[in-house]
């Protein structure tokens, strides 16, 4: 057997072996990565060609959704003709597996096409590899995750921030600067500017600079060795660098975390914004919501979001 062959027999198994589980677990959603379609297309295959089949797993006795994950334009608009197919468009795709699913089930939250609390049988392998599908892995999307697509994935800003957050820890590293560390605020501008003070000109003051518009952001790099925090508004206007943040709120974060962190969790326990840090220690980047750490991201592994909530610093 060639290893062409060899490899569409492993996922031809992986396909059906996850439609089976799929029903004897009782799974509400089967979701595919994939580069190609291929993958998803065995599945389809299993699925529906044969009624003997369907009888078989049990699809035809209960309602189960089928979700592709794809960074290939090509196959999105391929899959998306596919009526019993709901397809997701990802931008990136983690290296690790666990990565690409969690991303995954992110934008698939986002966009209302999973839910908190569903279970989900998922086909996933190495990013990196044609035919590399080797994984069936159960999840359980939990609530913790639905708060960080409402903090992160369902704010296009907060999500431009968080990219450029980790463009901007990477670059320095890579370039061997020294990286003491940034923070900022986004949103309810009103309430955070009355709750700082400038401890430096305003380099922004009367300009129109956006962290979601790609041009700006190597203007706002260039000013991040500032004390203080970058301001920005909900639009993604930044309106202000080197605030001090005064805001006074009892806030409980982990030990090792110096004063930006204390200063932007307390900030967003004191009004409506949330915040980023970027640590001047270990270049890791934290996202606050209400004076809490709802996301930690490790840049070095390029993957956005790798860190769920509600687990320790």
């Amino acid at each position: 057997m060639t290893l062409v062959g060899e490899l569409v027999d492993i996922q031809e198994a992986l396909a059906l072996t996850a439609t089976r589980l799929a029903s004897e677990i009782g799974a509400d959603a089967i979701l595919i990565l994939t580069e190609t379609g291929k993958t998803f297309d065995l599945v389809a295959k299993n699925t529906f060609a044969s009624s003997m089949l369907r009888r078989a797993v049990g699809f035809s006795r209960r309602s189960i959704k089928f979700v592709a994950a794809t960074p290939n334009q090509e196959t999105f608009e391929r899959l998306k003709k596919n009526p019993h197919a709901k397809v997701i468009k990802q931008a990136l795709r983690a290296p690790s597996r666990i990565g690409q699913i969690q991303r995954a089930v992110w934008r698939a939250l986002r966009e209302q096409i999973l839910w908190p609390g569903e279970l989900i049988v998922c086909l996933v392998g190495d990013a990196s590899l044609p035919g590399g599908t080797d994984t069936v892995f159960v999840y359980r999307i939990t609530e913790p995750e639905a708060k960080v697509v409402e903090v992160i994935e369902g704010d296009p800003i907060m999500e431009a921030i968080v990219e450029l957050a980790v463009e901007l820890s990477t670059e320095l590293r890579q370039e061997n600067k020294f990286l003491h560390g940034a923070g900022f605020i986004v949103g309810d501008t009103k309430a955070v500017l009355r709750n700082s003070t400038q401890l430096a000109p305003n380099p922004f003051e009367g300009h129109q600079v956006f962290v979601n518009n790609a041009k700006d952001r190597e203007v706002i790099k260039k000013f991040s060795f500032l004390d203080g925090a970058f301001v920005v508004e909900d639009i993604g206007r930044v309106v202000a660098a080197s605030r001090y943040l005064t805001a006074d709120a009892a806030v409980n974060i982990p030990r090792g975390l110096g004063t930006r962190h204390q200063a932007i969790a307390a900030m967003t326990a004191a009004t409506n914004a949330k915040g980023v840090t970027i640590s001047g220690e270990d270049g890791m980047i934290r996202v606050f919501l209400k004076g809490q750490i709802v996301a930690r991201i490790d840049p070095k592994s390029k993957m956005l979001f790798e860190v769920l909530m509600d687990q320790p610093g």
